[in-house]
């Protein structure tokens, strides 16, 4: 009987220590892993949102009193020409009187990857010369020169796709007024 008693206590033993392993493989590590990759993107999402915010507090701090956004294709003859058209040159006019509200005046260029013909090397060098054209026309309807500061963004802040309405959209000028 003590025999008996001994060998049920070791198939007992045995069958907890089978079962724990079989918990341990089929149930507490699936779940381990999940918890894990869950705790790794939530982490992820975590240090993007604080990214977002960084981001919006610079962007807040930055007071703009007046701003608008124009397209080239309404502001200028042709891409390739970069020379005001009658309808961009009546725009600017308009919108002279709301530049004098700041002590800065931004004019922020933006274009895409695609050049359209013309000598220019890089779409940094390109949106440039279209801001410096928008800002001599300001300048010569009467912003003061001193306020006036070109930004060129080239192509970093467009959006990748590459349909024509997209071009248009990513070839921009925006005039803004800054407190400083």
């Amino acid at each position: 009987m003590k025999g008996f008693i001994s060998s049920l206590g070791w198939i007992l033993f045995l069958l907890a220590v089978g079962g724990g392993l079989v918990f341990y493989n089929f149930v507490y590590l699936p779940l381990a892993s999940r918890a894990f990759r869950l705790e790794r993107e939530i982490g992820m999402w975590t240090a993007r949102v604080d990214e977002l915010t960084d981001s919006l507090k610079l962007f807040k701090s930055q007071d703009t009193l007046f701003s608008v956004s124009y397209r080239f294709d309404e502001l200028f003859v042709a891409p390739e020409s970069l020379r005001l058209s009658t309808a961009g040159d009546n725009i600017l006019r308009t919108i002279v009187p709301q530049l004098g509200s700041g002590p800065v005046v931004e004019v922020i260029a933006s274009c895409d990857r695609q050049l359209p013909k013309g000598a220019w090397q890089n779409p940094w060098e390109y949106s440039a010369l279209a801001g410096a054209a928008v800002a001599r026309r300001l300048i010569s309807l009467g912003v003061a020169a001193e306020k006036v500061r070109i930004v060129s963004l080239g192509d970093t802040r467009t959006p990748q796709r590459r349909e024509a309405e997209a071009a248009l959209l990513n070839r921009r000028i925006q005039i803004a007024v800054r407190p400083r």
